[in-house]
């Protein structure tokens, strides 16, 4: 009995602190955990089909997007180790790709610790839909200009 009230606690206590973050009222940790980005809305199964997709979405009441991808390219960032841009990829008001056009290349060093960031760099702009993003570690150069080359694309297409 102890577990399940312990687990239900738990539970409870995720939930109330992600409610919390998601509406901005919350801490961003609590008890050495820190939350990096809120949780991916849940979503439905996809359909197989488009016309399955279409059905799904018309009786869920869900808009279909008509927007086409619209790629936009950020301001060009100067870094002690070179340049870093990037494109944004957004379909309606979401991010949907995050794209490096220039990476920092001082050197060797260099270009492999941004390749390493850049990955992590990308999950996260996507998970957060924003440019509102943690640097990596070790690569901090290469994250402050690729979140400030996204902010610019972002505010390019008025996200």
């Amino acid at each position: 009995m102890r577990r399940a009230t312990a687990l239900f606690t738990t539970g409870a206590t995720a939930v109330a602190l992600l409610t919390a973050w998601q509406s901005g009222s919350g801490p961003r940790s609590l008890g050495g955990v820190h939350v990096v980005a809120a949780p991916p809305a849940a979503t439905a199964p996809r359909p197989t089909s488009k016309r399955a997709a279409h059905k799904s979405a018309a009786a869920a009441g869900v808009p279909q997007s008509t927007s086409a991808p619209r790629h936009i390219a950020g301001a060009l960032v100067s870094t002690p180790y070179g340049n870093v841009q990037v494109s944004a990829t957004v379909v309606g008001h979401r991010l949907t790709d995050v794209r490096p056009l220039q990476l920092t290349d001082a050197g060797s060093t260099s270009v492999s610790i941004s390749a390493a960031a850049v990955p992590i760099l990308h999950q996260e702009a996507l998970t957060a839909q924003s440019a509102n993003i943690d640097a990596v570690s070790g690569a901090t150069y290469t994250s402050e200009g690729y979140k400030q080359s996204l902010q610019s694309a972002l505010d390019q297409a008025h996200l």
